[in-house]
């Protein structure tokens, strides 16, 4: 019954007493007037009334505590459930949560904090945080740190976030973000913290800033070489004509000479350039890398110095490797030259191979998920911490001026990363540096070329669509193509090709720069102009050719790519490559009869020139 009614009831019961009790003394004595029995029956209704209080103050007494008692019993189950759900969100959540004193006494440590940290939750509790995620000579200054952090985090109700570098238990180094907010229990001050690993973030996030700074470093000198391609082209190739014409002047025949060497050494170092821009046009096969680095280790120990160990670790049946073989050699020598540089007077050169797999964050950040590992270790001097990430930049030498040109480790990683691999550096003052190169497991055998006899310079009678949009490279061809004995068709870009292909002239091959100005460039040209004609034969060429364009080393379509700069023997080459090889109406190729004529001849010229050797004393 509620209290309300309750009184009520008691009022209405006391009423009813004083009046019965009042008509019973009337009754009795027959008197109107106040008497004595009337008196009686007041104490009479006193008695009862205080008797009907005592009821009701035991009822609401019994009221209030069961009610009080409901409430504490909900207030209760509410913490109970708080507490519940607070264990709960600790328990699941991703970060790890640690809970601390003012005075750094670890209160609280969740799965989490045991799997970042390495140390279990009975290990921790009670234990001083700062002894068991701050390195030793670190813990002076954190403790000053923390001793800041409490009047911080009174002034920052909402918390603070903050980054700090912790200790795992085994020693390695872990780079996290913190987020901590204070509460007080009485006089006492409670931090918690939610703790973040971001080692692996970071570490992905300054990978991006470096390929996104090489990538554009890689642009930059991949238009250099580009353009300064082009104008090798023409000196290249006309210095041969100058030196055909003067060959009976040997003052003149020396002066071309030099020209010619000089080109050769520009030709040289935009290669290195393209190499780092990693728009070079490799020539990738199977590659087996064991036997690539033993012949590098015999050719170490035939030019180092003997006080230089060379020491070669292959593992058993390592993976075939798809690459260059001519540039992983030259990247390989590259590393060993700089290894031996590093170390002043003895020291030991390691070469090591083996097989990896990578799970899918590393194969992401490697190329590769299936690759062959060669690791290059020297016992040098080591690369001092404040240039490590600066050693693969172009033009970048710790070497005396005149002694390197700052393109070498550049080469090699532009020559690892257009591949489809990876490198590393590790090293460290003193204790040496070890390249880790990681090249893609072969999956398929790669075609062979056809060879060809290099000595000889075979023209023909064919007609040539020529598309150049450099005026000088365009007049050097037309040249060369009709000193080989060619008609030429010239075209300054795709738009002058496609009219001359739309008027019906005919010609038999289409030979086109690849990256060209205007609204269409070469591949898109050869594309549209085999479409019409299936049977044309293409051949492009490049000062350097981007991903998009150029595949392994082989333009799109199938169709051979001419490097620039060339020699017209090269030039020569090329073209009959592609204008020997029988295809039917549809462009596909026609299947010829195998000939050992080729090796005959291959023969008799070795036979002839070891008689030669032979003969040649006894004159």
């Amino acid at each position: 019954m509620k209290l309300r009614g309750l009184l009520t009831l008691a009022m209405a019961a006391q009423v009813i007493v004083t009046a019965a009790a009042l008509l019973a003394s009337y009754a009795v004595t027959g008197s109107a007037g106040f008497g004595t029995a009337q008196l009686i029956a007041l104490l009479v209704s006193a008695a009862v009334a205080a008797l009907l209080a005592r009821l009701c103050t035991r009822a609401i007494e019994t009221s209030e505590a069961k009610r009080a008692a409901a409430q504490s019993a909900a207030l209760s189950q509410a913490r109970s459930d708080s507490a519940q759900m607070t264990q709960a969100v600790i328990r699941t959540a991703l970060d790890a949560f640690i809970q601390i004193d003012d005075s750094g006494v670890v209160l609280e440590w969740s799965l989490q904090a045991e799997a970042l940290t390495g140390w279990a939750r009975e290990e921790a509790l009670g234990a001083d945080v700062v002894d068991l995620i701050v390195a030793e000579p670190l813990r002076a200054a954190f403790r000053q740190r923390m001793a800041r952090l409490v009047p911080e985090l009174s002034a920052a109700p909402s918390g603070m976030r903050f980054e700090v570098s912790l200790i795992h238990r085994n020693g390695d180094r872990i780079l996290t973000e913190a987020s901590s907010t204070m509460l007080r229990v009485g006089e006492r001050s409670i931090i918690n913290t939610f703790v973040r690993d971001i080692t692996h973030k970071r570490a992905a996030e300054e990978q991006l800033i470096q390929a996104q700074k090489m990538e554009a470093v890689g642009q930059l000198t991949g238009g250099i070489a580009h353009e300064f391609n082009n104008m090798l082209t023409v000196i290249t190739g006309t210095i041969e004509i100058l030196a055909d014409a003067v060959k009976d002047n040997p003052p003149l025949a020396t002066i071309t000479k030099l020209i010619s060497e000089a080109a050769d050494r520009g030709a040289a170092l935009t290669s290195s350039l393209l190499s780092f821009a990693r728009k070079q046009a490799l020539q990738p096969a199977e590659i087996d890398v064991n036997e690539l680095i033993e012949e590098l280790a015999k050719l170490l120990l035939a030019t180092f110095d003997k006080k230089v160990e060379i020491v070669t670790r292959l593992g058993g049946n390592v993976w075939l490797a798809y690459a260059d073989r001519g540039q992983l050699s030259s990247a390989l020598l590259n590393l060993a030259i700089n290894a031996r540089d590093a170390m002043l007077d003895d020291g030991k050169l390691t070469l090591t191979t083996r097989n990896v797999v990578f799970g899918v964050r590393e194969a992401v950040a490697v190329g590769a998920g299936y690759a062959g590992e060669i690791e290059i270790a020297d016992t040098g001097t080591g690369i001092p911490q404040a240039i490590l990430e600066r050693i693969f930049d172009p033009f970048f030498s710790t070497k005396e001026i005149g002694k390197g040109t700052g393109l070498g480790l550049s080469m090699v990683f532009g020559f690892v990363k257009q591949s489809g691999g990876g490198i590393k550096v590790a090293s460290e003052e003193g204790s040496g540096t070890v390249f880790t190169i990681y090249l893609p497991k072969a999956e398929t055998s790669a075609l062979r070329p056809t060879g060809y006899d290099d000595r000889k310079i075979v023209g023909g009678k064919e007609t040539v669509l020529c598309v150049e949009d450099d005026r000088d490279v365009r007049r050097y061809v037309t040249v060369q193509l009709e000193s080989l004995g060619y008609k030429v068709i010239s075209a300054a870009n795709a738009a002058e090709a496609l009219a001359v292909s739309a008027e019906g002239t005919a010609f038999d091959l289409l030979f086109t720069d690849i990256v060209m100005a205007g609204g269409m460039n070469g591949r898109e040209l050869a594309e549209q102009m085999v479409a019409a004609r299936p049977s044309l034969r293409v051949l492009f060429t490049s000062g350097y050719a981007y991903d998009s364009l150029h595949t392994q080393g082989r333009a799109t379509m199938g169709a051979p790519l001419l490097r620039k700069p060339y020699r017209k023997a090269e030039l020569a080459r090329m073209l009959r490559r592609c204008l020997d090889t029988a295809v039917d109406s549809a462009g596909d190729a026609i299947p010829t009869p195998y000939s050992v004529q080729a090796d005959v001849e291959a023969f008799l010229r070795r036979q002839a020139a070891e008689d030669n050797g032979t003969t040649r004393p006894r004159r």
